[in-house]
């Protein structure tokens, strides 16, 4: 889970600079159980920080997620969305209204490997499930 306070650590530690934008980025995104995209934090916090770019919320987002504290979800074509929840876990995506779940998933079974399996280990493994959700699917 991402802290405000680690993230500050390693901007600093990566050499980034610390500003009001990147804190305003940090603590939105903070405790967060939904999946927000770049343009929806750039929106949420542009009326307080006007000088805020989309640039900013990117390469802000991109320290991070080099740093573990924040998953770069690729589940969509057109657009990049965040995940501060990094325990492993799959994700479902409804086609009709983009919403995006969590979804708890055996990980040890999916990522167990051996020597008849041609793979040594696995560092990462990302799922992503696609269909109607409950509120979509009862139309």
């Amino acid at each position: 889970m991402l802290s405000v306070e680690e993230g500050i650590k390693y901007l600093q530690a990566s050499g980034a600079k610390i500003t009001s934008q990147r804190i305003a980025i940090m603590k939105s995104l903070a405790g967060r159980s939904d999946h927000p995209s770049a343009e929806k934090l750039f929106l949420e916090l542009k009326p307080q920080y006007p000088t805020l770019s989309i640039a900013t919320v990117y390469s802000t987002t991109q320290i991070l997620a080099q740093a573990s504290m924040l998953r770069i979800l690729s589940i969509d074509e057109r657009k990049v969305y965040f995940d501060p929840d990094t325990h492993p876990h799959a994700h479902f995506m409804c086609t009709q209204c983009k919403k995006i779940i969590d979804i708890d998933v055996d990980l040890e079974i999916l990522t167990r490997v051996g020597p008849k399996s041609g793979v040594a280990s696995i560092e990462n493994t990302e799922i992503f499930h696609y269909g109607l959700c409950s509120e979509c699917g009862s139309d």
